[in-house]
């Protein structure tokens, strides 16, 4: 079992620094280099602080989907293909929503 975990272990950091070399993944962590600061030295409410960082992990966890739903279709092909290109744009669509999200939820946190 813990040879098990352990080989997770390893494939989640594989995982990670293969999307670390992504320009959007790196864009979300520049972003987390401000947010993150802001949420604990800020003086808003505590539940602002939790659902503002639990939104930021969701992000990036979102864009990691992201890169692997575009690795994935290229793999299938790398043609234009209009029905890949649709599947692309829905998991861009996704970290959209999150992003939305997280941006809503920060300046609700101004009040």
């Amino acid at each position: 079992m813990i040879k098990k975990l352990y080989s997770n272990l390893i494939n989640s950091l594989n995982g990670l620094k293969i999307v670390s070399k992504e320009n959007s993944f790196i864009l979300e962590l520049v972003l987390g280099v401000f947010l993150i600061p802001y949420i604990f030295l800020s003086n808003i409410d505590f539940n602002y602080k939790i659902i503002l960082s639990v939104l930021y992990f969701l992000l990036l966890a979102f864009e990691i989907m992201n890169t692997s739903i575009e690795k994935l279709c290229d793999k299938v092909t790398t043609d234009i293909n209009p029905e890949i290109k649709k599947i692309k744009d829905l998991s861009s669509a996704a970290v959209f929503v999150v992003l939305l999200i997280l941006i809503i939820t920060f300046l609700a946190s101004f009040k």
